[in-house]
C-alpha cells in the first residue's frame, strides 16, 4: 500500500509540475506580445526548471534565449540558444537564430558554421544565404559572396536588401563601376530611399568623387533631415573640399541631434 501511495503522490506532483510548467509559459507568451521581455524572461527561465520533455525544455529556452535577445542580453541568449538545440538539434530556426545571435557578437567563423549547416538542410534558405553572403564578404571571400548573392537573385530577382549587399560588395572589391551600377537602379527604383544615396557617396568617395558624393548626402538630408550620421559625412565632404565654415556647421548640427555638448564650446554658447 505505501508503494502505490508513493507513486500516486509522484504522479500528482508530476502533473502539478507539468501545470505549473504551462501556465509560465503562457504567461510568458502574454508578456512577449505586450513587449515586456524582462518579465518573460523571467517566466520561461522558470519554466526551463520545469520542462520535463526534450520539447518542452526547447521551447522554454527558445523563448528565454528570445526574451533575453530583446533585453539586449546577447551573451545570455546565446546560452539560452545552445540550450534550445542541446534538446532539438534537427529544428533549424534555433540555428538560424543562434547563428543571427552570433553575427551580433561579431564571431563570424562560428555563425558560418551554422549557416553552411543550414544550407545543407535547406539549399534554399535566403535568409541563411543572405547572411552567409555577408560573412564571406566581410572575411573577404569575394567569389563565395558573390555565388551567394547572384543564387539569392535567382530566387528574389527584385530584392533590395540583396541588390544593395552586391553592390557594397562590388565596391569593396574595387569594382566601382558595377557598384554604381547597381545603386543607380536602386535610386531610380526607389528615389525616396536615403540610404541608397548613401550607399553610392561612400562609392563616390572612394574614387575621390567628393563633389558627387556631397550632392548625394545633401539628397539625402532632404529626405531625413533628422539623421544626424548625414550631416557628420556632410562635415567630412565640406572639410574635403576645403569649406572650412559650412563643414563647422555640419558637425555642430550632427552634435545637436544627437545631444551632445558641442566642442569648443561651453554651456553659455
Amino acid at each position: 500500500m505505501r508503494l502505490i501511495i508513493t507513486v500516486l503522490l509522484l504522479a500528482l506532483t508530476q502533473a502539478i509540475f507539468s501545470q505549473q510548467f504551462r501556465a509560465l509559459c503562457n504567461d510568458g507568451i502574454r508578456h512577449i506580445l505586450k513587449h515586456n521581455y524582462k518579465e518573460a524572461a523571467a517566466c520561461f527561465e522558470k519554466a526551463t526548471r520545469l520542462g520535463e520533455s526534450d520539447s518542452e525544455k526547447a521551447y522554454s529556452y527558445a523563448n528565454l534565449a528570445y526574451s533575453q535577445q530583446m533585453c539586449g542580453e546577447t551573451r545570455k541568449a546565446l546560452a539560452s540558444y545552445n540550450s534550445a538545440i542541446k534538446h532539438d538539434r534537427d529544428e533549424i530556426t534555433l540555428v538560424q537564430q543562434r547563428a543571427n545571435i552570433l553575427m551580433q557578437l561579431d564571431s563570424l567563423e562560428t555563425a558560418l558554421r551554422d549557416y553552411n549547416y543550414i544550407l545543407d538542410k535547406e539549399p534554399g534558405n535566403t535568409g541563411a544565404l543572405f547572411f552567409r553572403a555577408s560573412i564571406y564578404s566581410e572575411m573577404n571571400e569575394f567569389e563565395k559572396a558573390r555565388a551567394d548573392y547572384r543564387s539569392l537573385l535567382r530566387i528574389e530577382p527584385n530584392n533590395e536588401n540583396v541588390q544593395l549587399g552586391l553592390a557594397m560588395l562590388y565596391k569593396k572589391e574595387g569594382k566601382y563601376n558595377e557598384s554604381l551600377t547597381l545603386l543607380a537602379l536602386l535610386i531610380e527604383q526607389h528615389p525616396q530611399k536615403a540610404e541608397y544615396y548613401i550607399a553610392r557617396s561612400d562609392v563616390e568617395r572612394a574614387l575621390g568623387w567628393n563633389e558627387l558624393a556631397l550632392m548625394d548626402v545633401e539628397k539625402a538630408i532632404s529626405l531625413e533631415p533628422d539623421n544626424a550620421n548625414y550631416y557628420t559625412l556632410q562635415s567630412i565632404l565640406y572639410g574635403k573640399l576645403g569649406r572650412t565654415e559650412l563643414s563647422r556647421r555640419s558637425r555642430l548640427e550632427a552634435e545637436r541631434l544627437k545631444g551632445e555638448k558641442p566642442r569648443g564650446t561651453d554651456a553659455s554658447d
